[in-house]
Order: structure tokens, then C-alpha cells, then sequence
């Protein structure tokens, strides 16, 4: 596996097709099929760890500091995230050889990612348990990016709001479904980490035989020099402001949703005054109180926006959608009004991943630095659901309570909305 050229090239506008459209490239459905596995088995493993593996792990190991020390364990692995996804979708997009750009990266990513979820789950101690996160965070990150970069590179424009609803679908089951299947092994924390490091590999195993990505050669360009690769990462807010835009708008959203996602199981358990057992009961239930509304919106909304051109008044909707949502269990402190969260939040959330993707693949600055742009897009994604539990660690100690938690979640996903709105290039 080599590296090649950084190269130039112009910046496009990518506006929603109106016009004919062509004949669907062959292959379409393997690759939809494989990327939606693909993504699903990912995104299990980020809703099933952090949310109710590790939060559990924790809590068996520190009981009397949960909240502060997952909060750090998670800030020290969102530092890795936030490297690895736009380095490995860079490197990616510099890759060339008869395996592809993508696959490499890929494969590396997966098989390090599963095994390191393994070792987190054989932890006994804070150290070796942060550790072996943190390298989790890492690799699945660096598996994230190129997958990512599939759909610019493999799809025309007019169908990627309905690649984008698919692959928003495969997200939210994933994480619904992770969530779901991590609850039951509560009580045997080992073996649901390796479980979930298992379904990493063998889901990027099976994607990369059945969609062979074809042999890539070494753009022309100037040659590779590493001040001018550093310093691509830096996409700049005053060239590029509707990219920076759309980063904003993504970061807040997510980190609005995931401060109380990821500490659903403390919510339930000091929020509520729920005993732990009946908290993990709970656990799963939510999440598929999320499916109904999450499926119905993610199915419509993507080839909903193709079909009318636009896509910030659906972002805009879903993320106003989530923070009455989040009004909710502020207002009553009850199973009912989590359940009720739950319900509203799939639906607007839903709506959101199935836009959102395909607004950023029309945003990005340059079409042979795909991978690396959607890298740093994807820091909007990955690191604010790792930074969410210090951040409600930070909220809970600072403030004195949950109610103070829902508060911060909904101020973050209203200026979230309104970040979408100064976009330009795209209706």
C-alpha cells in the first residue's frame, strides 16, 4: 500500500439534481446492501459501548466515581477520534494500489478496532480500561472514514439523499439494536465486548468481498510532501463557509442528543431513582420505542428532499423536532416521559441523518479529497458522542443535577438548527 500525490483540482457546486436522470450504475443494490450492513454493525458498536458496556464497566470498577471517571475515559478517547477519522480518510484518499483507495484502510480499521474492543472488555482497572478505549476509538475511526467516503465516491448526486437515508437507517438500527443486544449482556461485560469487536470485522469482511473496490492509480500532482498533507486538514471557514456551517450544525446537534443518549443509564438510575437492574431493563425498551418514528422518517425524508430539491428545511425541522423532545423528561420526571423522549427523538433524529449526510456530501471543498474532507465532517459525528459524556460529567458536577443535563442538550441542538440556515450552496 502506497501514498500518492496530493494533487488540486477545482471546487464543484453539488445543487440536488432536478434534471433526467441516468440509468442506476450496476451493482447499485450489492453496494447498498453492503454498505448498510456495514454501517450498521459499526454503529452497533458505538451505541452498545459506551452507552451500556462501558458505562457498566465503569461502574463495576469505580461505583463511587462513575460519572467523573467514564467522563475522562471517553474525553481521552474522543482525543483519539478526533485524529484517527480525518487522518485515515486522508491517507485513504492518497492510497493507491490493486486493492483500491478505501480497502486497506478499511480492513486495518475493522480487524484493530474488533480486537481492541476485546481487550477493553478484559479490563479490570481504570488505566488498562482507558487504554484500550481509547485505541477502540481509534481504529473504529479509522474504519469510519473511508466507509464514509463510499457514497461520494460510488454514487451520482441525484441519489444521495436515498444512499443517505439508508445509510442514516443502518446508523439508528445499528445503534438501537447494539443498545438493545448490549443490555443483555450486562452481567457478562467480556463477552458482549467481544461480541460487538467480532460483528466489527466480520461486517467490514464481508462488505469489502462482495463490492470489490477496483485498483487505484497515483494521480498526477505534485509530489507527497507532509507540510502541505498536515495542513489540508485545516478546511478554512472564510473559503469554505458552507462547510465550516455544516460541521457547526452537526457538532452541536449530536452532542446535544448524545449528552443524554450516552448517559441514559445513569438518567434512569440517579435521574429516576430506578434500582440498576430495572435501569438496564429499561435500557433496551427505549431504544426500540426509538424504531417506529426513527425508520418512518429515515425511509421518507432522504428521496423525500431529492425529489423537491432542498434539504436545510428538513434539518432544520428535525433538529427543532429533537429539542421538544428533549423538553420532555425536564418537565416530568417519569418512565412515561422517557419513553415519550424516545418516541419524538427517533423521529426528528431520523430526519436528521437521513438529510444531513447528503447536505455534506454536497459542501465538500474538493472532490479528490473526498475521504479526508467527510474525515473532518465526521469529527462533527464521532467526537461530540465521545466528548458527550464528560461533557454531561462537567454539566452534572458543575450544575448539581440531571435537569440542568436536559437544559444544555436543548440549547445545543436549537443553536444546532440555526447553524444550518447561513448555507449557501445548497436549498
Amino acid at each position: 500500500m502506497t501514498t500518492a500525490p496530493t494533487g488540486s483540482g477545482p471546487s464543484p457546486v453539488n445543487a440536488p439534481a432536478k434534471a433526467a436522470r441516468p440509468t442506476r450504475p450496476p451493482g447499485e443494490r450489492r453496494l447498498l446492501g453492503g454498505l448498510m450492513a456495514n454501517t450498521a454493525v459499526l454503529y452497533a458498536a458505538y451505541g452498545a459501548v459506551p452507552a451500556v458496556l462501558l458505562a457498566n464497566l465503569v461502574a463495576d470498577v469505580d461505583p463511587d466515581s462513575k460519572s467523573t471517571s467514564l467522563g475522562i475515559i471517553s474525553a481521552i478517547g474522543a482525543f483519539g477520534a478526533m485524529l484517527a477519522n480525518p487522518i485515515a480518510g486522508a491517507l485513504s484518499d492518497r492510497t493507491h494500489g490493486r486493492f483500491g483507495r478505501r480497502a486497506p484502510w478499511m480492513a486495518g480499521g475493522a480487524l484493530l478496532g474488533g480486537l481492541s474492543l476485546v481487550a477493553v472488555g478484559a479490563g479490570n482497572n481504570l488505566l488498562w480500561i482507558g487504554v484500550a478505549w481509547t485505541l477502540a476509538q481509534i481504529f473504529l475511526n479509522g474504519l469510519q472514514a473511508p466507509l464514509t467516503a463510499v457514497v461520494p465516491d460510488r454514487t451520482p448526486a441525484h441519489r444521495r439523499g436515498f444512499f443517505s437515508s439508508a445509510v442514516g437507517l443502518a446508523q439508528m438500527v445499528g445503534v438501537t439494536a447494539g443498545t438493545a443486544v448490549a443490555a443483555a449482556f450486562a452481567h457478562a461485560l467480556g463477552l458482549g465486548f467481544a461480541v460487538f469487536g467480532v460483528l466489527v470485522i466480520a461486517g467490514t469482511a464481508v462488505f469489502l468481498l462482495l463490492n470489490r473496490e477496483p485498483a487505484a492509480a497515483a494521480p498526477a500532482g505534485e509530489a507527497f510532501r507532509w507540510k502541505a498533507f498536515l495542513t489540508g486538514f485545516w478546511v478554512s471557514p472564510r473559503r469554505h463557509p458552507d462547510f465550516a456551517w455544516a460541521f457547526l450544525g452537526r457538532f452541536l446537534l449530536v452532542l446535544g442528543y448524545y449528552c443524554v443518549s450516552a448517559y441514559q443509564l445513569y438518567v434512569l438510575d440517579d435521574y429516576l431513582g430506578l434500582t440498576r437492574d430495572r435501569a438496564n431493563d429499561l435500557v433496551p425498551l427505549l431504544s426500540l420505542a426509538m424504531l417506529p418514528g426513527l425508520i418512518v422518517m429515515i425511509v421518507v425524508s432522504g428521496p423525500w428532499s431529492d425529489r423537491v430539491g432542498r434539504r436545510k428545511p428538513f434539518v432544520f425541522a428535525a433538529s427543532i423536532g429533537m429539542a421538544v423532545a428533549l423538553v420532555l423528561p425536564l418537565a416530568l420526571r417519569s418512565e412515561a416521559s422517557m419513553f415519550a423522549y424516545a418516541v419524538l427523538a427517533g423521529g426528528a433524529f431520523g430526519m436528521y441523518m437521513a438529510v444531513d449526510t447528503a447536505l455534506m456530501t454536497q459542501v465538500l471543498p474538493r472532490p479528490d479529497d473526498a475521504a479526508k474532507d467527510m474525515g473532518v465532517l465526521n469529527i462533527a459525528n464521532a467526537l461530540p458522542q465521545a466528548l458527550a459524556p464528560a461533557v454531561a460529567a462537567g454539566v452534572i458536577g458543575a450544575a448539581g443535577g440531571y435537569r440542568a443535563l436536559f437544559v444544555t442538550a436543548i440549547v445545543l441542538v436549537i443553536l444546532g438548527a440555526f447553524s444550518i440556515l447561513p448555507i449557501r450552496a445548497v436549498r
